[in-house]
Parts: C-alpha cells; sequence; structure tokens
C-alpha cells in the first residue's frame, strides 16, 4: 500500500513477528519491528511512528508499560496503539484501559479480524493526515506538502523533516539544538546554528507568499520553537 506511515511492531516470538511483519508492509510505507520493549522505546524515541502494535506478554518490558510511556507522549490523535495478548487477562486489560487504544485483539488473531482492523487504521490515519496550521497553510503528513490557499510550497527536503519534527512535538516548544538532535545523523557535528538560519528563511520564504506575514512557527525567545495548529 502506498503511504508514508510508519509502524512500530513489539513480539518476542521471531516466527509471528517475521510473518506479521510481512502483512503490515502491504499496509504500511515502513514497519520497524523489534523483540524488545526497551528496543521498542529506543525506536519510538528516534522515528516518526504513527502506529504501533504492541504484544502484551513479551519478555522485559511488557507491550502495556511500553504503550503506557508512548501515550505520555502522543495522545490518540498523534499515535495509534494496538495491543495484542495470548490470553484475556482481566487484570490486563484493566490496565489498558486508560491507554486510549485503537483495539485489543486476543491470539490466535484471526485474518479477517486483524485485516478489517488494519484496514481502519489506515482509513483513520487518512483522515489525520492534513493538518491546518495558523495562517491560512495546510500540512499533508502522508504527501509532505505544504499547501497556502490551496497551492503547493516548495520545500526543501530537510524543510519538510523539520516541518514533522514540530508536529510531532506540537504541544511544546523545541529550542534549535532539540530539533538539530532529532535530525542530525550519530556521526554529524551537531550544529545549532544551522537550524536557526533553516527556520529563519523558512520564514522569509512563507512572508514572500502573503502580505500579512501569516505564518505557523512561533519563536519564543529564549524558549525555542513551536508549530501553531489549527
Amino acid at each position: 500500500m502506498e503511504n508514508n506511515f510508519t509502524l512500530l511492531y513489539l513480539e518476542d516470538d521471531d516466527v509471528i513477528r517475521e510473518n506479521f511483519s510481512e502483512i503490515f508492509k502491504t499496509y504500511f510505507g515502513t514497519v520497524l519491528s523489534t523483540s524488545n520493549g526497551d528496543e521498542a522505546l529506543k525506536i519510538f524515541k528516534n522515528s516518526a511512528i504513527d502506529i504501533a502494535i504492541l504484544d502484551v506478554n513479551v519478555h522485559g518490558l511488557d507491550g502495556i508499560s511500553v504503550a503506557t510511556q508512548l501515550r505520555e507522549e502522543k495522545d490518540e490523535e498523534e499515535l495509534i496503539i494496538l495491543m495484542i495478548s495470548s490470553y484475556s487477562d482481566r487484570e490486563k486489560l484493566l490496565r489498558a484501559i486508560n491507554l486510549q487504544l485503537f483495539a485489543y485483539l486476543i491470539k490466535p488473531v484471526k485474518s479477517k479480524e486483524l485485516y478489517t482492523v488494519l484496514d481502519n487504521i489506515v482509513q483513520t490515519l487518512h483522515k489525520q493526515t492534513t493538518i491546518s496550521l495558523n495562517g491560512s497553510y495546510v500540512w499533508n503528513r502522508d504527501k509532505k506538502t505544504l499547501l497556502y490557499q490551496d497551492k503547493e510550497v516548495k520545500l526543501t527536503k530537510y524543510e519538510k523533516v523539520i516541518i514533522n519534527i514540530l508536529l510531532d512535538n506540537k504541544n511544546s516548544y523545541m529550542s534549535a539544538c532539540d530539533i538539530q538532535e532529532k535530525t542530525a545523523k550519530e556521526s554529524e557535528e551537531k550544529n545549532c546554528s544551522n537550524i536557526v538560519q533553516l527556520l529563519s528563511r523558512l520564514k522569509k520564504k512563507m512572508n514572500g507568499l502573503n502580505s500579512s506575514s501569516e505564518y505557523f512557527i512561533e519563536n519564543c525567545y529564549g524558549i525555542g520553537y513551536r508549530i501553531t495548529v489549527k
């Protein structure tokens, strides 16, 4: 399926993880899988995750503990979480009740049930793809395009990456160094001033599109940057 959605999949059974991953690849653009809860959190920290499918009963940090930490970072409009369990455990279900789960499936998962849930997830994500920003701008997360008054704005690859990062953290301010940390590879030299310059050029580009200087990134001196969503 052609989309840019990224799935995080936690399952410690190697055979199940491999088989399900192949199914998930037909639904989502990128599938990142692991057998370890701590590794799942690292993947989440370093990647823009749209969906998390987590098995409850894995070794070490279990699926519900992982989901709890993920939900502290993103609400249900920012991250879809699906839990899978080997059995109906009342205590685990009660632990999961406040996690805003998209679904809770019991193993062995029936093919028809799985496909229905995956179809529903994709439909939900597509509905959430278009985001209205401040100043008559619209961002399409799937296509990574920015529209101003229904016309596409030409952006560099790096500008698109930064807009996505700010959207992933839209409820808080990010310093230039915070943004650089999210974009730079481990081997790259960290240079926060590059981000400041890039954001300054992006603002000038947007100001050139309209006479009212409408913009969608707020810069609070000494605190950082934050994207403003309608």
